[in-house]
């Protein structure tokens, strides 16, 4: 036995009989640091960039002195045709970066509703014209004991583990964790077509459902059969759930390796260092390709510090991260090997939410990557698409909702400050008015004159969204530092970080470090060709 696999073996043990998180990754995320037991953990406090901005300073919504959300929407973000990415980057793009999301990024919902008041004669929301009309959304549920004063504003959890670390694939909780797998060859439950398991008792979707299954969302509430993954959201929609898919498969095949490799290893040494190695493929495909393909360059990784707190930032999980919703096309293509439309034709995105069924009817996982791989994602600008701005989970009217006025509406009840007081706690300069902002001079109107916005009291994400791009770059310079800030800190801040775990040989980490997501989507697919 090599010695890189005997070390393994022998850490693994000890590991296993006494002390867990010292080698391995909980799947909460707690103990990576070793005194901090709570950095990085689900259920631990989101950081604040700058601080909490509320109307009373404890609690209460903010941006009362700002437009309403879906005026903005309605003036800002309505998009009348296609408005390709210049950069040519495909949907892969904006699909990976909502897989990871899903894998850092979790605020749960508390019992309160809030509203955003429709204006009247609204075309989708209120064609009536009765004044009446409203968009619902339910509040993020706050810590408990926060929002007593002034000094103790109200503060947000992450639900789940803020480490890329492969928990959307295996869970942030162990008993997710275990209802996935199959307990046999460290593999990971899967349906017919290798495809995710569905909430069933043989994961099987002509079977009972299992009421012990774990939980997954449906925000239309019609769904009693569906596809079970380590992160709830994962039947959001069809592209989504094909990423979770093909990671259970690279789990799998990855198991096959690690046994073929080393044929005395039980369940549980395979199916953990399996779970390390595709953590790490999804780091390494997030700091290798997807970054670097938006513009986003990082310092070099020079290993763990353990002075670095990885914590989500309220800005990055309510405002910055959400500019994903930008780049989405009311069309999710699906291809056969010869480049033609299935039979089945192609899916649009707002009636691809929460039907899990249709992967299955629609020839798999094959169909959707190679469609991915041959459409444009859309321009990062103030536009966003009416399947989600008119349409998301429903007909307006009828469960459909407004996504650009929830943002800005989530923003508001999150405490987030306003745009040009966060480029102040990033260190940058703020802008002196919208024309500084912009570059589009008509888009500088409508902000401040027809909306009667303020250069600072413009909120977070509707800046975001509309300043002008950096060179080379996806996006603008605030959204920038604030992606380089949390991503630097999600890997200098993890100890478990594939470069620096020690039950990786030099080897393997090489092999992850060169391994792209086309061979990961072409080693798990019958796709025969795919552009790097």
């Amino acid at each position: 036995m090599q010695l890189q696999t005997l070390l393994s073996v022998v850490c693994l043990f000890f590991f296993a009989q006494v002390a867990q998180a010292q080698f391995l990754r909980t799947y909460d995320g707690s103990e990576n640091h070793l005194t901090n037991l709570e950095w990085g953990a689900a259920h631990s406090e989101m950081s604040r960039l700058s601080p909490a901005d509320y109307e009373d300073g404890i609690g209460a919504i903010g941006g009362t002195d700002r437009p309403n959300p879906r005026a903005v929407s309605n003036a800002v973000f309505a998009q009348e045709g296609l408005f390709d990415d210049p950069r040519n980057m495909s949907d892969y793009c904006w699909v990976w970066g909502q897989f990871i999301d899903h894998d850092i990024t979790l605020t749960e919902d508390s019992p309160e509703f809030i509203y955003v008041q429709v204006p009247s004669g609204d075309t989708h929301f209120d064609p009536w014209n009765t004044g009446a009309a409203l968009i619902p959304l339910r509040r993020s549920q706050s810590i408990d004991g926060s929002g007593t004063d002034v000094t103790n504003p109200l503060q947000y959890a992450n639900a789940i583990s803020a480490f890329i670390d492969g928990s959307g694939v295996y869970g942030s909780d162990e008993a997710r964790a275990d209802w996935l797998r199959t307990h046999q060859n460290g593999k990971l439950k899967t349906s017919a077509g290798n495809l995710l398991p569905y909430n069933t008792f043989s994961g099987e979707l002509d079977n009972p459902a299992d009421e012990n299954a774990p939980g997954m969302d449906d925000a239309t509430g019609q769904l009693t059969k569906f596809f079970v993954a380590g992160d709830v959201r994962a039947n959001e929609n069809v592209l989504l759930a094909a990423f979770h898919t093909l990671m259970v498969r690279e789990h799998n095949y990855q198991c096959d390796l690690i046994q073929s490799q080393n044929p005395t290893w039980g369940d549980e040494l395979i199916y953990q260092h399996a779970r390390r190695k595709v953590g790490g493929l999804i780091a390494s495909v997030t700091y290798e390709q997807w970054l670097p393909a938006m513009g986003v360059h990082l310092e070099d990784y020079y290993g763990y510090n353990e002075n670095v707190n990885p914590a989500i930032s309220n800005e990055f999980s309510a405002a910055a991260f959400r500019m994903g919703h930008t780049l989405l096309s009311g069309t999710i293509k699906r291809m056969d090997m010869d480049g033609e439309i299935i039979p089945e034709g192609d899916l649009s995105l707002k009636d691809a939410f929460f039907q899990p069924e249709v992967m299955a009817a629609g020839g798999g996982l094959s169909p959707l990557f190679k469609g991915m791989a041959t459409q444009k994602q859309q321009l990062m600008d103030g536009k966003v698409i009416d399947d989600v701005r008119n349409f998301l989970f429903g007909p307006a009217g009828a469960g459909g909702l407004d996504l650009a006025a929830i943002n800005i509406a989530r923003g508001r009840e999150r405490g987030v400050t306003d745009f040009n007081s966060i480029r102040v706690a990033l260190g940058l300069e703020p802008y002196e008015d919208f024309e500084d902002l912009t570059d589009d001079a008509e888009l500088a109107e409508i902000l401040g004159t027809d909306l009667e916005y303020t250069i600072d009291n413009l909120d977070a994400w509707v800046g975001m969204l509309t300043e002008k791009h950096m060179p080379d770059a996806l996006f603008g310079e605030t959204v920038m530092e604030i992606m380089k800030l949390q991503f630097e800190n999600l890997r200098a801040g993890d100890r478990f970080y594939y470069e620096n775990d020690p039950l990786l040989s030099e080897a393997e980490k090489d092999e992850i470090k060169n391994t792209m997501l086309r061979d990961i989507v072409m080693r798990n697919t019958d796709i025969p060709v795919m552009q790097h």
